[in-house]
């Protein structure tokens, strides 16, 4: 049976598994099955969803120039495909271009795809991307870059992009891998099975298993905005590029969270930044001094559930930036004066739980 899975799995009963109950190998298998199928998909949900208005993510240069970008977590080691989903056209007659650069955490160019948009109206396409290289970084950072064929004629204009790691396939390799620096092995389901012998080591690999995977990261929340936008067209182009005070009122995303989660992680990518300034998130306030993606921390609080928890029957949470008007603030003005007058902020935002 090697290190296979089933999808979806068959969950043990956990009544099975407590003191004084007879071990039960149909409990076993089920516990390596589930094992394997939580390596698979575990952390491969949707890890960027962002949509723009109309004529706002927009470019009609002729060479590439950055729109946009992420940091999203790796969930495994061998989690290295991940598939791009744009829905997108050209405004005219043309070819526009979306190229995802990514780069993982370990400074190491992970290559890059692309896209061609030839329709004008809004079309879905899609490109999957596979890690030139192996990693042993448990994050990566996408920028998606953008450009059409002919100049001075047409936009390429971009509604909606999306990202996802691809789970791996059953069978799992063998033997021992990682997360990041962390061990994580898959069962051979063949060795469970009735008339083997339960060893301690079996014992271990599903603690380690279990440890490994809690602290796998679940994106929560990817923001960017758009760094560059261009277009032939007068009024065009004029979409967020900063994270501004009407974000921290309107930016609105409710995310479970779990006593026993531990901290979240905060990303936030700043420019132009000189000495120390300030943000806010959920109530916390971080001081932030270099440019580029900097790395926050902070433990919720789990008593501020927000009134749509009842609805769904879980402790959801608004994750948001809170509004920080101080001199000091990295939130862009009302009228959006940062980028014309140098000033610094936050052109990206990512949240992590575990």
């Amino acid at each position: 049976m090697g290190n296979t899975y089933t999808t979806p799995p068959t969950v043990p009963d956990t009544g099975d598994l407590i003191a004084g109950k007879i071990i039960k190998t149909e409990s076993i298998e089920r516990m390596g099955n589930l094992s394997n199928y939580l390596h698979a998909y575990g952390g491969t949900s949707t890890c960027i969803s962002q949509a723009f208005d109309q004529n706002t993510c927009v470019t009609a240069s002729t060479s590439f120039v950055d729109l946009c970008r992420w940091r999203i977590p790796i969930p495994s080691n061998d989690h290295t495909t991940i598939d791009f989903h744009v829905n997108a056209k050209v405004t005219t007659t043309g070819t526009g271009t979306i190229k995802f650069t990514l780069t993982d955490g370990n400074s190491v160019a992970q290559g890059n795809s692309s896209i061609a948009i030839t329709s004008t109206s809004f079309g879905l396409a899609t490109v999957s991307h596979s890690f030139s290289s192996a990693t042993t970084s448990d994050y990566v950072d996408i920028v998606m870059s953008g450009k059409v064929a002919t100049g001075s004629t047409y936009d390429l204009d971009i509604q909606i992009v999306a990202a996802r790691f691809l789970p791996l396939s059953s069978p799992l390799s063998s033997g021992a891998t990682a997360q990041g620096t962390d061990k994580i092995t898959p069962f051979g389901l063949g060795r469970l099975a009735a008339n083997y012998p339960l060893t301690s080591r079996a014992g271990v690999q599903w603690r380690t298993n279990i440890q490994t995977m809690r602290s796998r990261k679940r994106p929560l929340l990817s923001w960017s905005g758009i760094e560059n936008p261009s277009s032939v067209f007068a009024g065009r182009g004029k979409g967020p590029k900063s994270l501004g005070i009407g974000d921290a009122q309107f930016l609105q995303n409710q995310s479970p969270l779990f006593v026993g989660g531990g901290a979240l992680t905060l990303y936030v990518y700043v420019v132009d930044i000189s000495g120390t300034k300030k943000f806010s998130f959920m109530g916390r306030v971080f001081s932030v001094s270099s440019n580029g993606w900097n790395e926050l921390s902070f433990f919720p609080n789990l008593g501020n559930m927000s009134l749509e928890s009842s609805l769904f029957g879980l402790p959801l949470y608004k994750l948001v930036p809170t509004l920080y008007t101080e001199s000091d603030t990295l939130l862009d003005s009302y009228e959006r004066l940062a980028v014309s007058n140098n000033l610094p902020r936050i052109t990206a935002l990512s949240v992590w739980s575990n």
